[in-house]
């Protein structure tokens, strides 16, 4: 009996430690499997080896998505690409934003993924009344990531005072 509970013990730590695969392939890594030591080396928002974060094909390679620190209205993640499945020779991918939000960032809140056009959105909100900038509390962008380096360019961004999006967007960048 003692043998038996063993083995059913190792079983299930052995199958606990393999990833978990989506039906569309997506790949998460957690507790029970860290994500690969390469894109640990790149994130920087303050991850270990097992937080939450997955991979996903995209752009004719992978993308690692790794969950930083967020509040309830945003799940943050920084972004890394890779051609290959364990994360080597990876880049973090910078993201620019209209000119007067300043340069470029390595994170995205609430992601949205349009595969068919290797295109990335964000829906981001911030309800800090304390900041500086107070132009906007919504955002929205679209990046599409062209070029042997998989560079996000741009394409989309629209951006209101209103938090819960429903009026006052004005649109910076891309069709209006």
């Amino acid at each position: 009996m003692v043998i038996r509970l063993v083995l059913l013990l190792g079983l299930s730590l052995a199958l606990a430690a393999e990833a978990t695969e989506l039906e569309d392939g997506t790949l998460l890594f957690g507790e029970h499997n860290p994500m690969p030591a390469a894109v640990m080396a790149l994130q920087d928002c303050g991850a270990n080896e097992r937080t939450y974060a997955k991979r996903r094909r995209f752009a004719d390679g992978f993308i690692f998505a790794v969950k930083c620190a967020s509040n309830h209205e945003n799940w943050v993640e920084t972004l890394i690409f890779s051609e290959h499945e364990d994360g080597d020779d990876g880049w973090v991918l910078w993201f620019p934003v209209p000119h007067k939000h300043g340069a470029p960032k390595d994170m995205l809140a609430n992601i949205n993924w349009y595969p068919d056009k290797d295109e990335l959105g964000e829906i981001f909100v911030d309800r800090d009344i304390d900041r500086d900038d107070k132009s906007y509390c919504r955002s929205e962008g679209r990046w599409r990531l062209e070029g042997p380096k998989r560079t996000p360019k741009l394409v989309f961004w629209r951006e209101t005072e209103d938090c819960d999006g429903k009026k006052g967007w004005v649109v910076l960048v891309g069709k209006k």
